[in-house]
């Protein structure tokens, strides 16, 4: 047999299906189980949301944390975060302890929320990232998924170029491009594998991308210089959250703030979600991040800081709009992988790319499998 160009890439596509199909299918399995994470912890967290008294106020963020600190004696609270939705409950950040749920208008805790559903999330996420390594093991567990992301990439290309139709006829095309329910076995498969692969090639080569940025410093650094920007120096390990966070020093003086508070919701009325941060020094004012919109939605994000000692509210140099180029695009790359970055419209695009990566790999080992062990049939 004459070994052609279409042939090498045949049979470059099959063999790398079959290095990287199990590794693709666990990465689109735990993909699809966390497509809707945020939207599962609230439905699951619903019994914590609160009956807001007639007339009543929500407490100030100084009553809050007091009261939190006569719930929890001896703990460094590190922010707060409030929903624009009346009923939700305030969520409290603890240091080395997690997330606690408090009543706003009366401080009472609520406790942690569902524990199940939030471990649950928490390993499905190790496991797409780094497929359920910890510690010492997680680089091994990153530079499978990284590899097998990259591999996948090159299926995708691949396969676009042996799907292409070599004669634009209405046969061909709608062999290539629709469901064919009486076709069953090989031809079937042959059929979702194609179909399958060509609806859902662009927004997964979008996904495929913004995982290879997230998954290989080469690829964040060159986002950042064909942006016409220096990428950002490598964190070292020694800068990971917990050694900061232990260093936070005592609470810092509140007064002033519930006013300040107050100013920036006069000024940004149509706030979805609000998140304060505890200051890292004496002195040093109090990080605001201002949502408007979805919890990937970036550009609709509003950095503040609240400067206590001048009773003013001043823009952060962390604020979207301040950011260069490269440093915007990363930060896209991040919530257009999930397809948080379109809202729920967006979830939904990623989460039926993560189930046509499962259907691709599973007829893809289908038609390996009927190519080296079932018995030889016509090609359809």
């Amino acid at each position: 047999m004459r070994l052609t160009f279409h042939r090498l890439i045949f049979w470059l596509h099959l063999i790398t299906g079959l290095l990287a199909g199990f590794v693709i299918l666990s990465m689109a399995v735990s993909g699809l189980l966390i497509s809707y994470e945020q939207p599962l912890l609230e439905w699951a967290n619903r019994s914590l949301c609160v009956t807001p008294p007639s007339g009543a106020q929500p407490l100030s963020a100084e009553a809050l944390l007091a009261k939190a600190r006569e719930a929890l004696p001896g703990s460094i609270p590190a922010g707060l975060t409030w929903k624009a939705d009346p009923a939700a409950p305030v969520t409290l950040s603890v240091e080395r302890e997690g997330v606690f749920f408090l009543n706003p208008y009366t401080g009472a805790m609520l406790g942690r929320g569902n524990k199940t559903w939030q471990d649950f999330f928490r390993w499905m996420t190790d496991w797409h990232r780094f497929l359920g390594q910890h510690d010492a093991n997680r680089p091994i567990g990153k530079a499978i998924t990284g590899a097998g992301t990259l591999l996948f990439g090159g299926l995708l290309v691949s396969g676009i170029y042996l799907w292409w139709p070599r004669h634009w006829r209405l046969p061909n095309l709608k062999a290539a491009l629709l469901f064919n329910r009486q076709l069953k076995g090989r031809a079937r498969d042959w059929n979702w594998h194609n179909v399958i692969g060509f609806w859902s090639a662009f927004p997964m080569l979008l996904i495929i991308l913004t995982g290879v940025i997230m998954s290989y410093g080469w690829a964040n650094n060159l986002l950042f210089t064909l942006a016409g920007n220096t990428p950002p120096p490598r964190a070292s390990p020694a800068a990971g959250g917990g050694p900061r966070e232990s260093a936070r020093p005592a609470p810092p003086s509140l007064k002033g703030l519930s006013a300040l508070l107050a100013e920036v919701r006069l000024q940004i009325p149509d706030w979805h979600l609000l998140s304060l941060r505890m200051p890292m020094k004496p002195g040093d004012p109090f990080p605001l991040m201002v949502d408007r919109g979805g919890r990937g939605q970036v550009h609709l994000r509003t950095m503040l800081n609240l400067d206590l000692a001048q009773g003013k509210v001043l823009p952060s140099p962390d604020d979207f709009q301040q950011q260069n180029l490269g440093r915007r695009l990363r930060m896209f790359a991040r919530f257009l992988h999930t397809g948080e970055l379109f809202g729920l419209v967006g979830q939904t695009v990623a989460a039926l790319c993560t189930l046509a990566a499962i259907l691709l790999v599973w007829t893809g080992l289908a038609l390996a499998r009927r190519r080296f062990f079932g018995r030889k049939s016509s090609a359809p």
